[in-house]
């Protein structure tokens, strides 16, 4: 009897290892023949959208003197983006810090034992002119603003170029599975399984500015915004007939 067993055990181990499937209400279905293929669709449009950040940084031993001056900057900084064409509501704030340390003295290699405080207000500038963005990072930065961080571009009608990049993709696919079918000697049914993700690229580029000056002109620097792309990837498994 404990041998019958064993070997009852064993050709039911070597069944279900022998079937490809999943199991399913109890009972281990095989999975239906399937061709599976990527299809990759890229669309480019110009940018026509551009992002500056900058900021206000301010160090003083008085924190009081520190948060007026910053206001001061942020506000001249404002005004003048404004002045250049920007709309108020496209200024943001997305950073605010201030934080305290003692003064070192790097020439005598102490600690002064005053307090020094460092404030940064950081914004973002939406700029949906590219011909204005070398005029608004030069008021910007005539305004009060002391450092640029860099500036972003990217395109407003984003949603339209997923849309033909992924009409393209889903092309792709269907021809390639269809050239894996034809050699195969198969031929393909209904979709049974389809995925997508989506890979963006978009031109970066950066313009460092230090310092500011109350009666200074800084110039327009010559701005070239190049191409922003999205390339989406379609996964379909499609049946084999």
């Amino acid at each position: 009897m404990r041998i019958l067993v064993a070997l009852s055990a064993v050709t039911l181990l070597l069944t279900g290892c022998g079937d490809t499937g999943n199991d399913v209400g109890g009972q281990y279905q095989p999975y239906p023949p399937s061709v599976s293929v990527t299809g990759i669709g890229t669309a480019t449009g110009i940018a026509d959208l551009v992002v500056i950040n900058f900021s206000i940084d301010v160090s003083d031993i008085d924190a009081g003197e520190a948060v007026n001056e910053a206001t001061e900057l942020a506000e001249g900084a404002i005004a003048a983006a404004v002045e250049a064409g920007v709309e108020e509501m496209d200024i943001e704030t997305v950073g605010y810090s201030l934080y305290m340390e003692e003064e070192y003295d790097y020439n005598t290699y102490e600690y002064t034992g005053e307090n020094l405080y460092h404030l940064t207000h950081a914004f973002t500038v939406k700029v949906n002119d590219i011909e204005q963005v070398g005029e608004v990072i030069a008021a910007l930065v005539s305004g009060g603003a002391t450092s640029i961080g860099g500036i972003s571009f990217t395109i407003s009608n984003r949603d339209e170029l997923i849309a033909e990049a992924r009409e393209m993709a889903i092309v792709e696919a269907r021809k390639t599975a269809e050239h894996l079918a034809s050699g195969l000697g198969v031929s393909l049914g209904d979709p049974i399984n389809v995925s997508e993700w989506v890979d963006y690229y978009g031109g970066y580029d950066s313009y460092a500015y230090g310092g500011y000056a109350d009666d200074y002109y800084y110039e327009s620097p010559p701005i070239s915004p190049g191409n922003s792309s999205v390339t989406l990837n379609v996964s379909v498994s499609y049946a084999i007939d």
